[in-house]
């Protein structure tokens, strides 16, 4: 019986392996051409666990960021054509009752919600991301796009915020999903 409460007792300890299956990933990507750009579009699922859910109506400001790649295939080395990072801030006001979002790419701006289910949608449904002009492609060449999603804790004005940065590990890193297209 010993063998099946350490793990247990352990999991309990640590949520992020009583999470385990629910890592952040990348899902649904998308690529589209429109007024001879090409754009991508893509979900971050799983990204915020019920303790950052917590963290958040705590005041505790949360950023994700998310970094896109696109690079064109060598025999030798990949060529970069684009990196892209895009940033978008969670905080949440207890006196409003109000979860505000601030996006820095491509253009600054903030978005005021009530619901925590709402601001998600904001926050982990990227559309739209202008990559290149499509006169930077080639036909029948291939290449790849690499994205990835990390997670740490914003800047605060909380009193003590130094305390909250020692006495906890915070945030997360996706694993990179990279695919491959001919263009």
């Amino acid at each position: 019986m010993l063998p099946f409460v350490v793990p247990v007792f352990f999991s309990l300890l640590n949520p992020c392996l009583a999470e385990e299956g629910l890592k952040p990933q990348i899902s649904n990507v998308a690529l589209t051409i429109n007024q001879k750009r090409l754009f991508i579009s893509f979900d971050l699922v799983n990204g915020m666990p019920p303790a950052m859910e917590e963290l958040i109506r705590s005041g505790v400001p949360v950023r994700y960021i998310f970094n896109i790649v696109l690079k064109k295939k060598g025999f030798l080395w990949d060529d970069e054509l684009k990196s892209i990072e895009l940033r978008r801030t969670i905080s949440f006001d207890n006196l409003r009752n109000r979860f505000f979002i601030y996006f820095d790419y491509p253009t600054t701006r903030m978005v005021s919600l009530d619901r925590l289910e709402n601001a998600k949608k904001f926050l982990f449904s990227i559309r739209r991301v202008a990559l290149v002009p499509l006169e930077k492609l080639e036909k029948g060449k291939k290449y790849t796009i690499e994205i990835k999603a990390r997670c740490e804790k914003g800047q605060s004005s909380m009193p003590f915020s130094k305390l909250v940065k020692i006495f906890s590990s915070f945030g997360f890193s996706s694993k990179t999903y990279e695919f491959e297209f001919t263009f």
